[in-house]
């Protein structure tokens, strides 16, 4: 795995407080960066390894415009019906231009597609409308898997259409979901029953792993989940304060973080993502900052803090990195997805 170099000047901290560690990065503000024209971190002249792309918080952020209809109905009922991201959790993406962000405040999904500058909401299952979407993940023929942790079951959809249902009454509370598009596996964080659901895509049920407990491969309330290229899966084991690392079959293989206010802990964790160099990516929503560690756990760079400007957050939440290593911020109190370009070293 590649790290990211220990030659960069360290901006705040010094590295000298991780011994054995890449040089530590760490930046509250983005910078302008008069080579690369845009926001960068760390800060000019330094080796930029982030870079801002884009807020999203209504269709008009693409360049979408309402219809004709909508804006009549708008003069008739005298009503803005502009869509707009209410309470962002889960988000993904296919790495060619559509994201979808699951808003459990409004109930719905969000689908944006920057390519093509379209957008649509839907809610609609077999069940009724959705109350509370938390997690989205696609599978290799671009079906929509997103858990609801009230009505505790995982819906597929096809656009907007609700395919079918996976999950039954031994599911406590869905959250997080990630799809390892390969050996055609669900998994499924149940937070209520701290463990971790494994389905196939047709909805069987393979095996579960984790128990309420402190210990190796058990968990505290886990909430998020992601997988890295080789199938490993990541839990956000969140009041427990670390992240735990499975292999496929759920075999317990290492973890880091902790409680407190050290370098290498957690306040509040809630996403984790993987990027395509096997760095992991933690939000911390009461730090409103942006932790990546390598696999060993140990802290390469953070960067955000609270606010509403690009590289801001007010309480981050669902992560995602898509296969062009742009990363899918739900920046949940501030009502929007951001999205950022990791700079790998080449």
């Amino acid at each position: 795995m590649k790290q990211f170099p220990s030659t960069i000047t360290v901006l705040v901290i010094t590295c000298a407080l991780i011994t054995g560690a890449p040089a530590l990065l760490v930046a509250d503000e983005p910078a302008f960066s008069p080579a690369q024209k845009t926001w960068v971190w760390p800060q000019y002249p330094e080796k930029p390894r982030i870079k801002f792309l884009q807020t999203v918080i209504t269709p008009a952020d693409l360049g979408v415009k309402k219809g004709f209809f909508a804006k009549l109905w708008e003069f008739i009922a005298g009503e803005d019906t502009v869509e707009r991201i209410q309470s962002p959790h889960g988000v993904v993406a296919d790495g060619e231009g559509k994201i979808y962000v699951a808003d459990w405040g409004a109930g719905i999904i969000h689908y944006f597609n920057f390519e093509k500058k379209k957008y649509d909401s839907f809610s609609k299952t077999k069940l009724g409308p959705l109350v509370s979407p938390i997690g989205v993940a696609l599978d290799a023929d671009g079906l929509l898997y997103v858990t609801d942790s009230y009505l505790r079951r995982v819906f597929v959809f096809n656009g907007s259409k609700n395919k079918r249902i996976i999950g039954d009454e031994s599911l406590g509370r869905p959250t997080g979901i990630a799809i390892n598009k390969t050996e055609k596996r669900i998994y499924i964080v149940d937070t209520l029953w701290h463990r971790v659901d494994v389905f196939n895509l047709e909805g069987t049920k393979l095996f579960s792993f984790g128990a309420h407990g402190a210990g190796d491969g058990e968990f505290n309330y886990p909430t998020h989940i992601a997988l890295d290229r080789t199938g490993d899966v990541y839990v956000m084991d969140s009041l427990n304060f670390r992240v735990q690392i499975f292999d496929r079959d759920g075999k317990y293989l290492t973890q880091f973080g902790g409680t407190g206010t050290g370098l290498r802990d957690f306040l509040k964790p809630k996403g984790v993502s993987v990027d395509s160099e096997g760095h992991v990516w933690v939000s911390d929503s009461l730090r409103n900052s942006i932790q990546v560690f390598d696999r060993q756990g140990r802290l390469l760079l953070i960067f955000g803090r609270q606010g509403n400007g690009p590289g801001q957050f007010d309480v981050p939440a669902g992560l995602f990195m898509d296969s062009k290593d742009r990363l899918i911020v739900a920046d949940s109190y501030n009502y929007r997805i951001q999205l950022f370009q990791y700079l790998k070293a080449d």
